[in-house]
């Protein structure tokens, strides 16, 4: 008999709800390995390096819960191909956006574009996108093709916003909400639809389990603009203060530009966007937003969504795999990671 599941700890490190789902996880390992081969050296080698380094694999774990709390009973190898298939793109992009953004470390180790340049890289980022096109395409179920492509060209439209919108501190606060609904959680909830589909669920269903990945995703990504500032660096994996270096308004600053004082607001727009900005300038900086709440605001906002996920969950039966996913939605705003 399965446990009960525990809530998630306040400092947001347990992933314990992917329990659950373990056996299929490790399933979607051995898929993820066998669509990565390639004959091709450098390609096979990047494919490896970027794909099989590990990770939590949330995403494919959304697609393999949401399909068994809609009821999909048993081994299925076609819901193991398609959460396999969405890990790939999500790994794809990841790859594209380090060539973008010239970052040579993620989750502690270098980047592809760091080890192999951003020619191989680039190319074996198609690859990778190319191979989950042709694992969809074995299905019969067009949806979930038309789906990725969806999401996919939303993570696309996404990405090129914020670029175009990098050194811009004035943006609207419904800009910044547009732009990381395109960029993270347009995919998250493609991950529901996915598994829905491949569960068979009716329409309402799937429009439910889509808005709980919304939501999902819109948390995911608050947290992690709130970790920038607020996160351990041995723990995130990088320094704090990369998006005011860099120039990326989200939440926390936005909020409190909006509130500042003039002598803060020039203080908060001087140290935006400077590459050379020191230790002792981020701290001040992020002892502004603190003092006007930023971080609270973008904490509470983070929770809303994760409640909002919740709440669209409340039509499905209840069991574990709904239960994980609840779980799941608090551990993206609670995350310290």
């Amino acid at each position: 008999m399965t446990q009960p599941l525990q809530a998630v700890p306040s400092n947001g490190s347990n992933t314990g709800f992917l329990d659950v789902v373990r056996s299929e996880l490790q399933s979607v390992e051995h898929a993820l390995k066998a669509a990565v081969a390639s004959e091709v050296h450098a390609v096979d080698a990047v494919a490896q390096h970027v794909l099989l380094a590990g990770g939590k694999r949330l995403r494919p774990a959304t697609v393999v819960l949401t399909a068994r709390a809609l009821g999909l009973q048993g081994d299925s190898e076609r819901m193991v191909a398609v959460a396999a298939a969405m890990e790939i793109v999500h790994t794809a992009t990841l790859v594209h956006d380090d060539v973008v953004d010239n970052t040579s470390v993620r989750r502690g180790a270098a980047t592809a574009n760091a080890v192999f340049g951003n020619g191989v890289a680039v190319i074996s980022g198609d690859f990778l996108l190319a191979r989950a096109v042709s694992m969809l395409a074995q299905e019969s179920e067009t949806r979930l093709i038309r789906t990725v492509a969806d999401v996919t060209v939303d993570m696309s439209e996404g990405e090129v916003q914020e670029l175009i919108t990098t050194g811009e501190p004035k943006l609207t606060e419904a800009a910044y909400f547009a732009l990381i609904h395109k960029k993270t959680a347009s995919f998250i909830e493609g991950c529901c639809r996915c598994g829905a589909i491949v569960a068979g669920a009716d329409s309402d269903l799937e429009r439910a389990v889509a808005t709980y990945g919304l939501n999902v995703g819109m948390a995911f990504q608050l947290a992690d603009d709130l970790l920038d500032y607020v996160g351990d660096p041995a723990v995130t994996g990088k320094p704090i203060g990369t998006d005011l270096r860099e120039g990326r308004a989200t939440l926390p600053f936005l909020y409190g530009l909006q509130r500042a004082s003039n002598g803060h607001r020039e203080r908060l727009l001087a140290a935006f966007a400077s590459p050379a900005l020191r230790e002792a300038s981020i701290a001040a900086v992020v002892r502004t937003l603190d003092n006007l709440g930023a971080f609270d605001h973008a904490r509470e906002v983070a929770r809303a969504h994760a409640e909002t996920a919740k709440q669209a969950l409340r039509g499905l039966e209840r069991t574990v795999y709904r239960d994980a996913l609840e779980l799941l939605a608090d551990y993206a705003a609670e995350r310290d990671r």
